[in-house]
């Protein structure tokens, strides 16, 4: 007679803790979900903004005055610009993407990256072929800035991205 009261109260006791923590195990799936979301977001981004910066550094390196340019056809060019807007496309929508899923840090440090890359992007696109300088400090200025950027985007995903120890 003991044992099925004994019993009983135990499955009660499991059923109603059972009740209480379901809430807590999807609030932390929800959470794990969305870490690793923005995990892929920013790794989305990360990835278009380097082969956006180092087409454009590819591009300057085809003009270089200071060291012997790199051996380019029109052709080659054209493919390498068509490149870059490809990866400037899938850098534009990383960053729209991260909007939705936000902090607002976040978010601006992913704007930041994207207007360092549209800074760079001017000093190639937006000139005439014979203004294009590779040893000019207003391009060395605009890739130390994209770059910056970039590893501050990183730290900052990194620290949201990470498992949180406490």
């Amino acid at each position: 007679m003991l044992t099925p009261l004994v019993a009983g109260l135990f499955a009660l006791a499991g059923v109603t803790l059972g009740v209480f923590l379901e809430p807590v195990k999807a609030r932390v799936a929800a959470r794990t979900r969305l870490r690793e979301d923005r995990a892929l977001r920013c790794a989305e981004l990360v990835e278009a903004a380097t082969a956006a910066s180092g087409a454009i550094v590819w591009l300057f390196g085809t003009v270089r005055i200071a060291a012997p340019p790199l051996a380019a056809s029109e052709a080659t060019i054209a493919e390498v610009e068509q490149r870059y807007w490809s990866v400037r496309n899938d850098l534009k929508k990383a960053v729209l993407l991260i909007r939705l899923i936000g902090p607002s840090e976040l978010i601006a440090s992913a704007v930041a990256v994207s207007d360092s890359d549209l800074e760079l992007r001017r000093l190639w696109f937006d000139r005439e072929p014979a203004a294009r300088q590779s040893n000019s400090p207003e391009i060395a200025q605009a890739l130390h800035a994209n770059t910056r950027a970039l590893d501050e985007f990183a730290d900052l995903a990194r620290r949201l991205t990470a498992l949180s120890r406490s």
